[in-house]
């Protein structure tokens, strides 16, 4: 269904085709100064008279004789583009009164306004935009249609700005996915390998035999990525495709957990759309269930929905009351029980008094793109961004033209570097069907950095470790998130920003068991990496690695996410006062065995020190440096040396 755009323009335009008032009262005359054809004068109470008495077809021809007697006569023009505006004749009526404002400037200040108006919407943007200019400064100005006016002016000119610096935009369809039929709705999972979509084709029914007939029917299907393409996809297994027709789908990080629409009739006939979830265990999915109130609301509107991909918020499109608009955004907490919070509107600075819709949340988790026809834009819906800065969504941006153009665009989402954005849409076909497509998305509107850290807990003897918790926690703000670890298989998976000036630890939480953590620094690479870590008993004897303690060649300086990893350490020890510990230091083989010796030392008393000035006790510490004695690498290639310049730690007693 296309929807379009209400602009501000269109709406005053509405009012004037459609004035609140008696339809026979006729407009008052202006003030003009000019020498007038004697006949044409005396056309004027006759039109008048004709008006009044709703004969629109005789005040059409006085008016007309009175032009055709004098062409520049201000009042017949001036009535003639009112009679024309009456019926829906827009280009008289701007003729008409560009005629009027020619002979007669001061004729009336409000027809600055109107014309201004209906030449802007009729595409006269530059035109129109210079006489509502003149409007907004007009000393006989009407306060209420300067509001407007000034309303219009911003709206048109972000237009003007927008077509002028255009970004480049070449879409293709999405090979593989894209076929004759129709694929729309769709999303991809945060690590790019799980393409989700609906299809709409002919399926003949297996129930009425080989005559049977086939029907349109939509498909949700899902697309797996091989050899870095997708294949056409199949349909989802039950309890997909079964009862329902399911929908704009979005999945977390792990692609254990699906969100999407479902739309039934209730019992008065009102198609009511609601939000559902299922989780994957094993390869299945567990039955349907759809979300408790107030996230779904029996006389509402809910649909659209969008997970965090760590599955901490979750974003969706409600025409609920109460809101700021027809149709708005809200978003919910997840919380520490697993249940969701009340759904909170995300407010004026996103919501406005049109409608707002299609959300779709980056892994960043603080860039949100979304439609909107309610904000300045070139067609019907525009599609917007709004980034997440200290706990207040920005005031939303247009993502640039000719990306949105004078037609609905709708339902981008965006790969995890955010390099590459996907839509659907119909406009690009030469067959006219609906295909996914995609694109470079400008630099300008890309999320942030995002690292997607992947791996499995495990013990000592490599099984898997599942009634841990795993703490993401952010060490500039201190926020911290729960990852969630796959109950049967230890498995885990944390979107994690890697933007300037932000480092994230992700520590292993379980009651006696040895310190675990891994550092996610503003350095570390956007994309998919290993993040295994271990959640091994705290047992006398056992080496552990402090993970991403790292010293530049002959150095023994700690940077700062060195010190970020034993900040977490000392808090370890704190929690676990019973704990004594030896820390070890280790180099690679440049340099002498002495020198390296004597570099290990300094280095593991640099961690020591750090330690104790933390809080830490030295009777519970000890310190040791082995130089290269005991590589864990090869000492041949950088990277094997990085590895062997380590720090671990020993329990000496628990």
């Amino acid at each position: 269904m296309i929807e379009n755009r209400i602009s501000l323009t269109a709406s005053i335009l509405f009012l004037l085709l459609f004035p609140f008032g008696h339809l026979k009262a006729q407009p008052d005359l202006g003030e003009c100064s000019q020498s007038v054809n004697d006949l044409a004068s005396s056309q004027i109470p006759k039109a008048q008279k004709a008006w009044k008495r709703g004969d629109y077809q005789e005040t059409q021809r006085y008016l007309e004789k009175a032009v055709d007697f004098d062409p520049q006569f201000a009042d017949a023009n001036y009535l003639l583009g009112e009679l024309y505006l009456k019926k829906g004749q827009l280009s008289g009526t701007e003729a008409c009164w560009e005629k009027v404002l020619k002979a007669c400037p001061e004729y009336k200040a409000d027809l600055y306004f109107y014309l201004g108006v209906l030449l802007v919407e009729s595409g006269k943007e530059k035109r129109g935009i210079e006489l509502l200019e003149t409007y907004v400064k007009h000393p006989e100005r009407d306060p209420a249609l300067v509001f407007q006016a000034q309303e219009v002016l911003e709206e048109k000119q972000i237009i003007l700005k927008l077509k002028s610096s255009a970004v480049p935009f070449n879409p293709r369809p999405v090979p593989g996915i894209s076929t004759p039929d129709d694929e729309y709705l769709g999303c991809i999972s945060p690590d790019m390998d799980l393409f989700f979509f609906t299809r709409k084709l002919k399926r003949r029914n297996k129930y009425d035999g080989p005559a049977g007939g086939t029907r349109l029917v939509e498909e949700f299907t899902i697309s797996k990525r091989s050899n870095d393409r997708y294949p056409a996809g199949i349909p989802l297994r039950t309890p997909f495709n079964d009862k329902y027709n399911e929908g704009g789908p979005s999945i977390t990080a792990d692609n254990s957990e699906l969100f999407f629409t479902i739309c039934e009739p209730n019992d008065t006939g009102y198609l009511n759309c609601d939000l559902w979830y299922t989780r994957q265990l094993n390869g299945d999915w567990d039955p349907l269930k759809p979300l408790p109130e107030p996230i779904n609301q029996p006389n509402s509107w809910e649909s659209q929905p969008s997970i965090s991909a760590n599955g901490d918020l979750l974003f969706f499109a409600s025409n609920r009351k109460g809101g700021l608009g027809g149709i708005d955004l809200y978003m919910c907490h997840r919380m520490a029980d697993g249940s969701w919070g009340p759904p909170i509107n995300l407010g004026k600075d996103v919501n406005t008094r049109g409608n707002e819709k299609t959300p779709f949340l980056h892994s960043d988790s603080r860039t949100l793109y979304f439609s909107s026809d309610g904000l300045p834009g070139v067609g019907g819906f525009d599609i917007f961004y709004t980034r997440l800065i200290d706990d207040r969504w920005q005031k939303p941006e247009n993502i640039g033209y000719p990306i949105n153009n004078e037609q609905d665009n709708l339902g981008l989402f965006v790969s995890l570097d955010g390099k590459t954005a996907y839509f659907s849409t119909k406009q690009l076909s030469s067959r006219k069907d609906y295909d996914i497509y995609y694109f470079e998305l400008p630099e300008k509107v890309r999320p942030e950095k995002v690292t997607l850290l992947r791996g499995t807990l495990q013990d000592e003897s490599g099984r898997a470790v599942t009634d841990a918790k795993l703490e993401l926690k952010n060490l500039k703000t201190q926020e911290k998130i729960d990852i969630r670890v796959n109950e049967l298989s230890g498995n885990y998976t944390a979107a994690v920003r890697s933007s300037k000036g932000e480092n994230h630890m992700l520590t292993v939480k379980k009651k006696e068991i040895a310190f675990s953590a891994r550092l996610i620094d503003e350095k570390s690479n956007s994309g998919l990496i290993s993040g295994e870590l271990e959640a091994s008993a705290l047992r006398s004897g056992r080496e552990f690695k402090l993970n991403d303690i790292y010293f530049e060649s002959n150095s023994s300086e700690l940077n700062l996410g060195a010190r970020n990893v034993l900040d977490e350490f000392a808090s370890f020890l704190n929690e676990n006062p019973s704990v004594r510990v030896e820390i070890q230091g280790h180099t690679d083989e440049v340099g002498s065995v002495e020198a390296n010796r004597v570099l290990s030392s300094d280095r593991a008393k640099v961690v020591y020190n750090y330690l104790v000035q933390k809080g830490i006790h030295s009777s519970r510490l000890s310190h040791k440096g082995y130089g290269s004695a005991k590589p864990i690498a090869n000492n041949n290639t950088e990277e094997g040396k990085a590895k062997n310049r380590r720090t671990v730690f020993v329990i000496k007693s628990n």
